[in-house]
């Protein structure tokens, strides 16, 4: 059974029939392609777990019951299972991450034996969030592929820990441009030779495949602005790279957003081989067909809108942000504190819980303090989500409050402090004083005359 694309966009008839005519004549001659190329064991050659976990995917969308996917899926869960296997003899997280992927999202994750496998993967996460694999002139780092492979794969597993979940979309959301792409490094635009991403496109489509399946919608600005970056990319083809086309189309259906799925489907079709495979122009073989094209292309082709990525619902972390006045506020003076500006990407309820630096605290989004004393005083607040799977989940902010001393006003209008004040009754007491003191001389004086 073939799955077609319907493509509900603002196209003539015409063309999106002849598009979806292509289009399954092409996804029949790239699974043909998978079926005639696989090995004996189920996987395309040596060190090809990359491309069989695409290609078996693909079988499997076509049809669940395909014996072939099912001995390419037998053979990826061997070597997960398989200390030894290359797969772990030079670990980088994508590779095993595409295989989580592969097999959850397929149901085929019980062929799995060997319970350490998550735990090996989870070991290659960084303190920085993000998960090790590409190698560059400083030794093996973290990417952003990496650690979207890792995402898409244990979210679908629900198999990663909320943690560990959250600072990695922490790192690869740090990895965003100010025009929505994504960089592969802190430091690395791209670069041809990564599998998974060889452009920046593709890049960014995969990072976006990665941040739906952890719960951010299209309403999130980050992924609004990644999205409007691939529809600026396929009006110029997806530089080129029919890789960058299938994740594409890929991400843009995961979001309901088909604006440019036809342009994808229609620059993808152009692109494949006479004998049904596809490659991309950034790889080595180019132009002879492979698994790992042929496999994301066909999977691309496959799947419907809100089906190109992991479903599973899984709670995202909420956002703390606040506000208080006056900003300046004296000792005594009410201060006001104002959370609305935080927020919770799933739309789950929050709850605000505050801490005011002087050992108060206080729950709500507007609560109101003063302070006794002058200083400086660190307000911190906690947001807690009301979601679930794996947890509710929570965030920080903190903000210093300056204090100053209480300003006292005279009768004047004019400002006066306390020390002021002080000074000035003092004048006060030592003249009525001084004044007594000269009346009982001068009246003693007096008297001393009159006698």
């Amino acid at each position: 059974m073939i799955v077609f694309l319907f493509l509900s966009v603002a196209q003539p008839i015409h063309f999106a029939n002849a598009a979806t005519t292509s289009q399954a004549s092409a996804v029949k001659s790239a699974l043909n392609w998978l079926s005639s190329n696989e090995k004996a064991d189920g996987s395309y050659g040596p060190f090809s777990q990359i491309s069989v976990a695409p290609g078996a995917y693909a079988l499997w969308l076509n049809d669940s019951r395909s014996s072939k996917a099912a001995k390419s899926y037998s053979w990826l869960a061997s070597q997960m299972d398989n200390s030894s296997s290359d797969l772990w003899a030079y670990p980088e997280a994508d590779i095993p991450g595409e295989i989580f992927y592969a097999l959850s999202a397929s149901n085929n994750l019980g062929l799995i034996h060997n319970s350490s496998d998550t735990t090996a993967l989870l070991s290659m996460q960084e303190s920085g969030g993000g998960f090790k694999g590409y190698y560059d002139s400083s030794g093996q780092v973290a990417s952003s592929i990496d650690t979207d492979m890792v995402l898409l794969g244990l979210i679908n597993a629900k198999a990663i820990p909320a943690s560990s979940q959250t600072n990695a979309i922490k790192y690869v959301l740090s990895l965003q441009n100010s025009d929505g792409s994504f960089n592969l490094t802190s430091s690395i635009r791209a670069n041809s030779l990564d599998s998974l991403g060889p452009d920046p496109v593709s890049i960014t489509a995969m990072t976006l495949l990665a941040l739906e399946s952890a719960g951010l919608s299209n309403n999130d600005p980050r992924v609004s602005s990644a999205l409007a970056y691939l529809n600026i990319a396929a009006s110029s083809d997806f530089g080129g790279h029919v890789y960058a086309a299938a994740i594409s189309a890929l991400a843009l259906k995961a979001y309901d957003e088909p604006a440019n799925v036809v342009t994808a489907v229609v620059y993808i079709l152009s692109q494949q081989n006479t004998d049904g495979g596809f490659s991309d122009s950034s790889r080595g073989s180019h132009p002879q067909s492979n698994a790992l094209d042929t496999g994301w292309v066909a999977t691309a082709l496959e799947a419907r809108f809100s089906e190109g990525a992991p479903m599973a619902t899984v709670n995202s972390p909420p956002t703390a942000s606040f506000l208080f006045d006056p900003p300046s506020p004296s000792t005594r003076m009410t201060v006001h504190f104002n959370a609305s500006s935080s927020h919770d990407t799933d739309g789950d309820q929050l709850s605000y819980l505050w801490t005011f630096g002087d050992g108060s605290s206080a729950t709500g989004s507007t609560p109101r303090h003063s302070y006794s004393q002058s200083g400086n005083f660190t307000v911190t607040l906690t947001v807690t989500d009301s979601g679930t799977n794996p947890a509710a989940l929570s965030n920080t902010k903190s903000l210093t409050v300056s204090v100053q001393p209480a300003i006292v006003q005279n009768t004047f209008g004019l400002p006066f402090s306390v020390v002021g004040w002080a000074i000035l009754f003092g004048i006060v007491g030592l003249s009525i004083v001084s004044g007594v003191a000269v009346y009982l001389v001068r009246r003693k004086s007096r008297r001393s005359a009159i006698s």
